[in-house]
């Protein structure tokens, strides 16, 4: 009897483990994010408002990560800086169209901490693999002074250290990067930035996508659908951001 009844007890235990197990265990998808949205993203999803979901980033320049994505790369969803790559993915067949969502406007500063130190060099992200270098080349081009002596970064974020540096003295960077930064360290340096007037450069419409070969469709469709929340996109512009109710609204 004692030997039945430890043999039951053993039972139980071990399927209140795998109970227990199933209950915590999380689902992780694979975002591919443009460099500028990888520390935001991060900081939306520090309280874990995904419950059951753990989001692993991958971040480099739009372009670098389109390219990836068409080559195979196992992402589920791809958070892109631009909306031509997220359309291009669905007329390529990569994307579903029912899943594409314009989570964020983005927003440039000419951003210069030492007004004492000027080498005649200007950092922005490389315009052939990023929408924010394309946006930063046409509004350097139109307003700072000839000849510009550009420093290209990989992405907006590269181009940003390479002022924070001292590597070249002006850049032209996303204001999202400058807020993280300050968040991080409350160094006034962060906030000696000028905004620049959407109307001087092209839109930044930065789109998403859920990839089609994604074997977690369910979880990244809740992401998406987090990142529309109306409480996530008014962080958003305390982030740094435009958003199209931002926008409106104006």
């Amino acid at each position: 009897m004692s030997k039945l009844y430890n043999t039951w007890l053993g039972y139980f235990l071990f399927g209140i483990c795998v109970f227990s197990s199933s209950l915590n265990a999380k689902e992780t998808i694979h975002v591919a994010a443009a460099s500028n949205f990888k520390t935001v993203l991060q900081t939306l999803l520090q309280d874990s408002p995904i419950p059951g979901i753990q989001v692993k980033i991958s971040a480099a320049s739009s372009g670098v990560l389109y390219s990836q994505i068409v080559h195979g790369a196992p992402f589920d969803v791809f958070l892109s800086a631009d909306d031509v790559r997220p359309q291009a993915l669905i007329k390529e067949g990569f994307a579903s169209q029912s899943s594409l969502i314009t989570y964020a406007l983005g927003e440039l500063a000419v951003w210069q901490p030492n007004a004492n130190k000027v080498n005649n060099k200007v950092a922005i992200a490389n315009p052939r693999f990023s929408p924010y270098g394309q946006a930063s080349e046409f509004y350097a081009n139109a307003n700072l002074k000839k000849p510009i002596n550009y420093v290209y970064g990989n992405n907006i974020t590269q181009a940003f250290q390479f002022v924070q540096s001292g590597n070249a003295s002006v850049g032209v960077v996303a204001v999202s990067t400058l807020k993280m930064a300050f968040n991080n360290s409350q160094d006034p340096q962060y906030l000696s930035y000028k905004l620049i007037p959407p109307s001087e450069y092209p839109e930044i419409i930065q789109q998403g996508v859920i990839i089609k070969s994604s074997k977690k469709l369910a979880s990244a469709q809740k992401l998406m659908d987090f990142l529309m929340t109306s409480g996530t996109q008014l962080k958003l512009v305390e982030l740094g951001y435009r958003t199209k109710d931002s926008n409106a609204s104006k």
